[in-house]
């Protein structure tokens, strides 16, 4: 990305800390209805009003949004707002603009003359809100419309996305520090679920400026966590059969893989329950229906891969299933955490059998195969090439140790993992289908693969499937568990409410 000029963005003039908490709670009110803000919230919007950098670690359902929705309705240019919800930007516009807060999206589901008609609202000073993609930032004619903005705030939603060590990386936040160097603004990032860790991550690669940080505490006191041991996937049905007979409110049923969630749903739908699936895999306009059925409360039960994710804010949600255990413990707090919103008792179970950990364990092997895999597939394409560097292979010739043929996915998986270690070029997409080709040029004079870092990035992925198990195992206090892994605490021995605690 190119770095023009700093762009000057005009401000409020410098504030004191009462000006500034009676200027934000008035657009609160004004805006939202609210009587006052949630703690930690006023904290936030105060710091970016003064025009300070800020960082904001508040629990899943406790008002993100709010801390940059308000300085945007008062800071006199545009908020420029980062995140990773393509298909919720239009849903997230829509609130601001019923808070009387003018607002739009940029993103690939626009047509050219309605993204002309947003850059031109923005160029003109007629938009306080627009949300974008971090990837968008990577568009040309985007870069070129950069300088032509006046900014007064830069949010980075879901921040977390930056931390490679986190559990839903996007590459395309890395650049994002670059914004730094166009705009005088402040920059405030948001996010629910970061460790210590994955805090100082953000800090660094965003270049905030001593931000005034908010870690809000991850207690939902309302929450109350439970893990049930199964054998098989019979034992699971009939318990998942048992959880949701009579059960009040919306129920929520995550499932590792696509399969797991259809098969979960005609399980369910076996036995009478009307039952809803949602994952990547089924068409935009089906997600779309599912999704909306369920926010206005006519899908009162619907099983999901972790695509049913960020943005998913419904206040009745009374249980949160997970058929196996998930990967990571920021992904089973987030999901977990879209329980009880409203306030009111909620339960969190996940059923664990002793499959689970192969099942999460392909997709770390999809995403960090093991180095001695990648070795293998290097030495292969090395005496197939026998001294060319630009190679055509159809993916039904090649073949593991032993033998055996490797699938679309294994060749897809460590031909990306070749390409991260910058020995190949990868002249089109990985095959993902019997019968495609790999289109692969070899770097000349390549003799050593740097694998370093794919075995730091896979143990990191290793560590965190055992900390779930680990959590799952504990015979201590589950919410004791989920607060330390974040570096919160319990203020006291036994929380009273988890299966453990009710147990001892």
């Amino acid at each position: 990305m190119a770095s023009p000029a700093a762009i000057s963005a005009t401000r409020f003039p410098v504030l004191d800390s009462e000006e500034a908490d009676h200027i934000a709670l008035g657009a609160l009110k004004r805006h939202f209805g609210y009587p006052g803000f949630r703690p930690g919230q006023d904290v936030l919007v105060r710091a970016v009003l003064q025009g300070h950098d800020a960082l904001g670690i508040l629990p899943t359902g406790g008002g993100k949004s709010v801390c940059y929705q308000v300085p945007a309705a008062v800071l006199p240019h545009a908020t420029i707002v980062v995140s990773p919800l393509v298909s919720l930007m239009a849903d997230q516009a829509m609130r601001c603009r019923e808070a009387d807060i003018p607002a739009a999206f940029l993103n690939s589901t626009l047509s050219s003359q309605e993204r002309d008609q947003v850059e031109a609202q923005l160029v003109d000073g007629a938009l306080r809100v627009v949300f974008v993609a971090p990837e968008r930032f990577e568009s040309r004619s985007f870069r070129q419309l950069l300088p032509r903005l006046r900014v007064s705030l830069l949010a980075v939603d879901e921040a977390h996305c930056i931390s490679e060590w986190g559990h839903d990386f996007r590459p395309a936040y890395l650049r994002l520090d670059r914004l730094r160097g166009m705009f005088e603004a402040p920059m405030i990032a948001l996010t629910a679920t970061a460790t210590p860790r994955t805090r100082r991550e953000i800090v660094t690669r965003l270049r905030l400026a001593d931000p005034v940080t908010v870690v809000g505490g991850f207690d939902r006191p309302n929450l109350v966590w439970g893990v049930e041991r199964a054998r098989s996937w019979k034992e699971k049905r009939e318990r998942l059969r048992a959880l949701v007979r009579n059960r009040p409110g919306v129920t929520l049923v995550y499932a590792s893989s696509r399969k797991g969630v259809e098969r979960v749903r005609d399980d369910l739908a076996a036995l009478g329950h009307t039952t809803e699936a949602y994952h990547a895999g089924l068409p935009a306009a089906e997600r779309a229906r599912v999704q909306d059925a369920f926010m206005a409360g006519d899908a009162p039960l619907v099983a999901a891969t972790n695509a049913f994710g960020m943005g998913v804010d419904k206040s009745d949600v009374r249980l949160v299933i997970h058929h196996e255990l998930p990967r990571t413990m920021e992904a089973y707090y987030q999901e977990a955490g879209r329980a009880g919103r409203d306030g009111d008792t909620a339960h969190c179970l996940a059923l664990w059998s002793k499959g689970d950990r192969a099942g999460q364990m392909t997709f770390v092997d999809h995403s960090y195969p093991p180095p001695r895999a990648v070795r293998r597939f290097w030495r292969d394409l090395r005496r197939r090439a026998a001294g060319q560097t630009r190679l055509k292979l159809p993916v039904d010739e090649l073949r593991a140790r032993g033998g055996t043929p490797l699938t679309p996915s294994n060749v897809g998986a460590l031909a990306r993992a070749l390409a991260a270690c910058r020995v190949v070029h990868l002249r089109e997409d990985p095959p993902e289908l019997p019968g495609d080709v790999l289109h692969i040029d070899l770097r000349p004079h390549v003799r050593r693969l740097p694998l370093g870092r794919l075995r730091e990035r896979r143990n990191a992925e290793v560590a965190k499937l055992a900390a779930v198990e680990r959590y799952a195992r504990t015979r201590g206090c589950r919410r004791a568990r989920i607060l330390g892994y974040f570096g919160d605490a319990l203020d006291k021995a036994n929380c009273g409410t988890c299966d453990n605690c009710q147990r001892a």
